[in-house]
């Protein structure tokens, strides 16, 4: 796995630097008709977050990082990014378990292509 970087450039904004050939992977696998899963793994501080932050910039997406607190803070944290994605309003609501988010993330997705992005499994 290669690295990737952030780097400033003129103006302040980030420059996205290598990951090329996983970029074309994750836009492949977007592109297609059928529901596609995909894991990424590696060591740390190799960039993991960078490219998903990246390949997801202009894209229908729910993301969630998880924390290792709890179950219970992960489900309310993940309920959060949920309905901020469908009511585009901050909100406090949480689903009373994982099977009911994640059976509203595949409602929301029917018919549209849609990413859920767990990060720090």
């Amino acid at each position: 796995m290669f690295l990737c970087y952030s780097r400033a450039a003129k103006g302040g904004e980030k420059v996205f630097i290598g990951r090329e050939r996983e970029m074309k992977m994750l836009n492949r696998l977007y592109a297609s008709k059928k529901f596609e899963f995909v894991v990424l793994y590696g060591r740390r501080r190799v960039g993991k977050t960078a490219l998903i932050n990246h390949f997801i910039q202009d894209k229908p997406v729910i993301y969630f990082m998880g924390v290792k607190n709890s179950a219970g803070q992960n489900l309310k944290n993940l309920s959060k990014s949920i309905w901020e994605f469908q009511t585009g309003m901050p909100t406090n609501a949480a689903f009373s378990d994982f099977q009911e988010a994640l059976e509203t993330v595949f409602r929301l997705a029917a018919g549209k292509r849609l990413i859920l992005a767990i990060d720090e499994y």
